[in-house]
């Protein structure tokens, strides 16, 4: 059985270089011939370097016993919930995006507020928080947002843009707000990584989050939770890491020949519906996770 283990608050100074980094993101726009070159390359690196990485030992979370064989039974449920899920968005969007929603407001904000030591009142601030970034992210770029999930067959936010472009700054000063109240400086540059964020495409704002930030915490809270270095973690990881790789591009080469009939032939929205889909059992996993682990004041 996992330890129960107390992770400290650190003032990491690392939160603050990444805030300066997104912005010198933010201002490469200038150049939009190199933009798209270099974010795609930062974001590759990102998301093989941890983003996949930190939600594919998800199989040994169970026991939280680092060194036990691949729990094959734990292997079929898991991919038994991601087909069954891929093909609930093929034959319901409007409902999965609400539950993805649903589980990404919760796993994202269980994760900051695990890293920031937010226990007091937890649910309540897991939930508030993760509806906070994703209002600021999804709101702050509506047309984007829309753009993407009516490529999902999901109804569009009828929300106008004299609103909405009004609703993501208001969040951020929720957020700041907030985040001096609990005087956490790394909470306060989260919220500057976001507001910067609305300055940025979508997927450039989202990417951001979820590998500089979202993933980096999960990363560290895996390695503490389970008592490992980076090296022996990555080659635990590196099979499943694989394997999610090939199977969105078998996804994708299956869509553009046609043998898998569906709508959704946008590469974006595909891409969203990928990461709805393996994220469902990771976040089922990781909550297993933070209750065994961690003491919750």
């Amino acid at each position: 059985m996992i330890a129960n283990i107390k992770i400290s608050t650190n003032k990491y100074s690392s939160i603050f270089g990444l805030t300066i980094a997104v912005l010198l993101l933010a201002c490469l726009q200038i150049f939009p011939n190199h933009f798209n070159t270099i974010q795609y390359f930062f974001f590759a690196v990102g998301l093989l370097s941890v983003g996949l990485p930190h939600g594919a030992i998800d199989h040994l979370l169970l026991t939280g016993l680092y060194h036990d064989k691949i729990n094959y039974q734990f292997i079929l449920r898991y991919i038994a919930l991601f087909f069954a899920y891929f093909i609930l968005w093929i034959l319901l969007p409007n409902l999965s995006m609400l539950i993805f929603i649903a589980y990404s407001i919760w796993h994202f904000g269980q994760c900051d507020m695990q890293e920031w030591n937010l226990h007091k009142n937890n649910n309540l601030k897991i939930i508030f928080w993760g509806t906070l970034l994703f209002g600021i992210i999804l709101l702050g770029h509506i047309n984007e947002t829309n753009s993407i999930i009516v490529h999902l067959g999901v109804s569009p936010l009828a929300i106008p843009m004299s609103i909405s472009s009004k609703i993501g700054p208001i969040l951020v000063a929720v957020g700041l707000i907030w985040s001096l109240l609990e005087r956490k400086i790394v909470m306060t540059y989260s919220v500057l990584m976001l507001t910067i964020g609305l300055f940025l495409p979508l997927l450039t704002s989202f990417a951001v989050y979820f590998i500089a930030q979202h993933s980096i915490y999960g990363w560290i809270h895996l390695k503490k939770g389970l008592k490992t270095n980076n090296l022996t973690l990555y080659k635990k990881a590196l099979p499943f890491n694989l394997g999610a790789v090939l199977f969105f591009i078998l996804t994708i080469y299956l869509v553009q020949i046609g043998s898998l009939k569906t709508e959704k032939t946008d590469f974006t929205a595909l891409f969203f519906m990928f990461v709805a889909c393996i994220s469902l059992p990771h976040v089922i996993a990781m909550n297993k996770f933070y209750q065994k682990t961690f003491k919750i004041q």
